[in-house]
C-alpha cells in the first residue's frame, strides 16, 4: 500500500474501494483480511456463556450501574432479547397456562384446625377416647406431611392424556356452532337449563363468525377455541338429565372427552406475553372453569388469578353501575363477577390471598335479572356466599376479640338473609332444577360451619357449638341426597359424578371433621351412619386419584369411631353417655349420672387401628389420676384443615418439555 497517510487511513481493503477511488489512488490490498464471521449456528451456543457473564456483572458488588447502562449497545440489547426469549421458552407460562400444583395441604390443615378446636380446655374423656383422638390427629398430620405412602399406590389418572384421544389439534367444527346457538322459541313456558356464564350469546356469535370466516389467527384463535370448547363441555353436561337413553349418553360422553382434549390443547397455546384483552380474560376464566370441572382447584385458582390481573390492568374492576343484557359491556360485567366468585371461593378453599380487588359495585348487583334464565337467582346467592367467604378470610384480623366477634355476628346475620333467599327461590324453581338448589344448600351450610367454627376459636358457647354440629349435618345430608339421586344433577360419572366438583371439591370439608368430633364426643350413631353412607357412595369411584385419597381419609376417620360405636351398641340404646363439648375454662363436666363406655382399643374391639400409636407410658401409668388434656386434643381435631391439593391429581401440571402431551 502507498505511504500516503490519507490513503492508509481511508483504504477499507476492498478491491477498487470507494475511498481510494475518491482520492484518485490505486487500491493495493497489502493487509491481511479479517477472519470470516463464524456461521450462524455457532452464535446461539455462546448465549449461555454471555448470559452467565452478564449475570455475573450485574450481581457483582463492584459493578457500576452507570457503566452497565453505557455498555448496553445495540448488539447487547439484541442478546438480551434472545436470552429472554430462550428463558421464556423454558417457562411454564410461555406455552401453557397452568403449572405443577404445589405441595400445600390445606385440607389436612383444615382437619387439624377442626380437631384442635375440640381438644382444648377440659379433661372429660377416658383414656380410650383420648387414644382415638390422638390416633386421628397423627393420621391427619401424616396426610398433611405426605407421610401416608399408600395414598398414592395403584391410582391412575382420571383424565386421559390428550395424546391418547387426538393426534393433533382441530378447530371447533360447525356442528358445535349449531349446538351452542340459542334455540329460537316463542313458548311462554320454555325452560333454559343451561347455566349462564361469562360469555353472552351475542359474544359467542361473534366468536363463531370469526372462526367460520377464518379471520382469526395466532393468540385470538386459541383464545376463542378455549372459550367455545369449554362452553360446549358445559352444554353437554346438561344432556344426561334430559336424555336417559344410555347409547345417546355414551356418545355425549365421547364428545365431552374429545372437547376436553381440544380445550387443553388450545390452552397450551396461550401466551402470557400477550397484551390484556377481553377475549384473553374470557379464555382464562373458561380455563379456570375447566380446571374446576376436572377437579383441580389449585390450577383453577391460578387461571383465575391471571384473569384477575388482566381485569385490573384494563380497569374493568372499576365498573360503577350494572348494564342491561345485550349491552356491549355485558361481557365485561359478567367476566368481572364470575372472576370475583372464583377468586373468593377458591381463595377461601385453598387459604390463599385474594387476587381481585374489591369492585366498586357489589358483584351481586352485576347479575342482572332475566326471567329466561332460571339459574340467575341461584347465581346471585352464590355471589353473596362468595362475598361472605372473602370477608371471613379477613375476619380475624381485627384489633380486639370483641371486634372479631362483632365481625362474626355480622357474617351470621348476612347468612340468615341468604338462607331466606335460598329457601324462597328453591320453592319457586322448577322441580327439574331442584338439585341445583340442593347443591347450593350444601355450599351454604359448609360455609356457615366455617363461620361458626371460626367464632368458637375466640369465644366458646355451647349453643354455638350445637348450631355448628347441626349445620354440619344439614350440609352432609344435602350431599347424601345428591349421591342418592345422581340422575337429577347435570354431568357425567367420568370418572366421578360431576356434582362433586362444585360441592366437596370446591368447598371446605369442615362438616365431615365436625361430625367426626361429635361422634367421638357424644357417640352419635346417626352421625356415624351419615358419614358411612356418604363414604360408601363414593367407593365406586375410587379409581379417581382424588376420590381414592378422600376415601382413605374418610374411611380412616370412620374406622377410628368403630370401637366407640360398638361399645355403645353393646351397652344398649338406653345407655346415657357423658355429653361432651369443648370448654374454654377446663372445668370437668358432671359425670355422676352418666356412663362412660369401658373397652380396650387394642383388644376389646373388632377393629384394631393399624396407625393408632400406643398410649404414652406417662399416660398409662397414671391409673385413676387426672387425665391428660383431652379437650385440648378435641379442639385440635375440631380446627384441623386438610389441603385440597393433597387429594388432587397431577395431570394438570403442564410442562412444555413434556412430549407426551399429558397434563
Amino acid at each position: 500500500m502507498s505511504d500516503d497517510p490519507l490513503r492508509a487511513v481511508r483504504c477499507d481493503r476492498q478491491l477498487n474501494c470507494a475511498n481510494c477511488v475518491d482520492i484518485g489512488l490505486e487500491c493495493q490490498r497489502t493487509r491481511p483480511r479479517r477472519p470470516t464471521r463464524p456461521p450462524a449456528t455457532t452464535y446461539i451456543p455462546l448465549l449461555n456463556l454471555i448470559r452467565h457473564n452478564l449475570t455475573t456483572e450485574s450481581t457483582s458488588p463492584t459493578h457500576s450501574v452507570n457503566q452497565g447502562e453505557e455498555d448496553r449497545g445495540p448488539k447487547r440489547r439484541r442478546l438480551d432479547v434472545v436470552s429472554h426469549l430462550q428463558n421464556a421458552s423454558k417457562s411454564p407460562h410461555s406455552s401453557c397456562t397452568v403449572v405443577t400444583p404445589d405441595e400445600s395441604t390445606h385440607h389436612a390443615e383444615q382437619a387439624k384446625a377442626v380437631f384442635q378446636g375440640e381438644l382444648e380446655g377440659n379433661e372429660s374423656m377416658n383414656l380410650e377416647r383420648q387414644s382415638i383422638l390422638r390416633s386421628a390427629l397423627d393420621f391427619v398430620s401424616a396426610m398433611t406431611q405426605g407421610k401416608v405412602s399408600n395414598l398414592e399406590e395403584g391410582v391412575q389418572s382420571e383424565i386421559r392424556g390428550d395424546s391418547e384421544i387426538v393426534t393433533e389439534f382441530a378447530a371447533p367444527p360447525p356442528e358445535i356452532f349449531y349446538m351452542l346457538f340459542k334455540e329460537p322459541t316463542t313458548a311462554a313456558g320454555a325452560l333454559n337449563i343451561q347455566w349462564p356464564d361469562h360469555i353472552s350469546q351475542e359474544c359467542l356469535e361473534r366468536m363463531i363468525a370469526v372462526l367460520i370466516n377464518g379471520e382469526s389467527q395466532g393468540q385470538i384463535f386459541y383464545q376463542y377455541c378455549v372459550c367455545i370448547y369449554v362452553k360446549a363441555i358445559f352444554h353437554l353436561a346438561q344432556m344426561p338429565r334430559v336424555y336417559k337413553n344410555s347409547t345417546i349418553n355414551q356418545q355425549f360422553l365421547k364428545s365431552k372427552r374429545l372437547y376436553e382434549s381440544y380445550a387443553l390443547h388450545a390452552l397450551k397455546k396461550l401466551s402470557f406475553l400477550s397484551n390484556p384483552t377481553l377475549p384473553f380474560i374470557q379464555s382464562l376464566i373458561s380455563a379456570a372453569f375447566l380446571m374446576q370441572y376436572t377437579g383441580n382447584m389449585s390450577q383453577a385458582w391460578i387461571m383465575n388469578s391471571y384473569a384477575a390481573r388482566q381485569i385490573v390492568a384494563l380497569k374493568y374492576h372499576e365498573v360503577r353501575s350494572p348494564v342491561p343484557r345485550s349491552d356491549p359491556n355485558e361481557d365485561i360485567q359478567s367476566s368481572l363477577y364470575w372472576c370475583y366468585y372464583l377468586d373468593r371461593t377458591l381463595s377461601a378453599l385453598l387459604l390463599r390471598p385474594l387476587s381481585l380487588p374489591e369492585p366498586l359495585i357489589s358483584p351481586v348487583d352485576l347479575v342482572v335479572p332475566d326471567k329466561s334464565q332460571p339459574h340467575l337467582p341461584l347465581i346471585r346467592i352464590l355471589m353473596e356466599l362468595a362475598q361472605v367467604q372473602g370477608d371471613l378470610l379477613s375476619c380475624g384480623k381485627a384489633d380486639s376479640t370483641r371486634q372479631i366477634l362483632a365481625n362474626h355476628s355480622k357474617l351470621q346475620e348476612r347468612m340468615d338473609v341468604i338462607k331466606s333467599s335460598l329457601q324462597a327461590t328453591r320453592e319457586s324453581v322448577n322441580d327439574f332444577l331442584s338439585c341445583d338448589w340442593i347443591s347450593g344448600e350444601f355450599c351454604y351450610y359448609a360455609i356457615l360451619v366455617d363461620i361458626l367454627r371460626s367464632r368458637l376459636k375466640y369465644s366458646f358457647s355451647p349453643l354455638t357449638h350445637k348450631e355448628c354440629v347441626a349445620c354440619a349435618r344439614k350440609s352432609l345430608k344435602a350431599l347424601r341426597y345428591l349421591q342418592k339421586n345422581p340422575g337429577k344433577s347435570p354431568g357425567f360419572a367420568d370418572p366421578y359424578p360431576t356434582f362433586l366438583t362444585w360441592t366437596i371439591f370446591l368447598y371446605p370439608l369442615s362438616p365431615f371433621f365436625v361430625l367426626f368430633c361429635n361422634i367421638i364426643g357424644e357417640l352419635d350413631f346417626d352421625d356415624y351412619t351419615l358419614i358411612q353412607d356418604i363414604t360408601q357412595s363414593l367407593t365406586p369411584f375410587a379409581a379417581s386419584p382424588y376420590i381414592s385419597k378422600l376415601l382413605k381419609l374418610l374411611e380412616s376417620l370412620q374406622n377410628f369411631c368403630i370401637p366407640l360405636i360398638e361399645a355403645k351398641q353393646r351397652l344398649g340404646p338406653k345407655t346415657k353417655v357423658a355429653p361432651w363439648y369443648p370448654s374454654m375454662t377446663g372445668a370437668l363436666p358432671e359425670t355422676s349420672t352418666t356412663i362412660e363406655p369401658n373397652f380396650s382399643v387394642d383388644g376389646g374391639s373388632s377393629y384394631a387401628n393399624p396407625v393408632a400409636p400406643a398410649l404414652p407410658q406417662q399416660i398409662q401409668s397414671r391409673g385413676d389420676q387426672a387425665y391428660p388434656p383431652t379437650d385440648e386434643l378435641m379442639w385440635h381435631l375440631w380446627n384441623s384443615q386438610l389441603s385440597m391439593e393433597c387429594f388432587e391429581s397431577d395431570f394438570i401440571g403442564l410442562d412444555p418439555s413434556n412430549g407426551n402431551g399429558t397434563f
